[in-house]
């Protein structure tokens, strides 16, 4: 069957030709979690899974989040963010979303309705505000 518009689980491997130019928004209204927004890009380094919050650098190149990523001086207020809907090899090309309910990882104790912050595990989030972290604010 013939499908029109995006599959925000669609995966291009490294080196295969993007089925969307870098940067393209794409919309999904979800029958469960309702209206979502998702921006394509390309990995810079492997990201491990669904919900594994990335940092989207200029060229639409994403990198799993954490303290290294967002050190003062790399990423800040206005940097944007996304969470990842599949498990992307280095290279490839992926659905990253930036709108919506939808799955974010974070570690096992962090509480539900805090801050959270980067961590050293890359793409996870917790609510420990540990030294050399960052907030990431905008996240509900």
């Amino acid at each position: 069957m013939l499908q029109i518009g995006i599959k925000p689980t669609e995966v291009i491997a490294a080196g295969g030709i993007p089925s969307f130019r870098l940067g393209t928004i794409g919309c999904y209204d979800d029958p469960v979690n309702g209206y979502q927004e998702f921006i394509y890009a390309k990995a810079s380094g492997a990201i491990t899974g669904l919900g594994f919050l990335c940092v989207l650098s200029a060229g639409f190149l994403a990198t799993q989040a954490n303290v290294t990523q967002t050190t003062p001086g790399t990423a800040g207020y206005g940097t944007p963010l996304g969470a990842a809907q599949a498990a992307i090899a280095d290279g490839g090309f992926g659905w990253f979303q930036i709108f919506g309910k939808g799955s974010l990882r974070t570690l096992a104790l962090a509480a539900k309705g805090t801050r959270l912050n980067t961590t050293a595990t890359p793409g996870a989030l917790d609510d420990d505000a540990t030294a050399g972290s960052e907030a990431v604010n905008g996240i509900v």
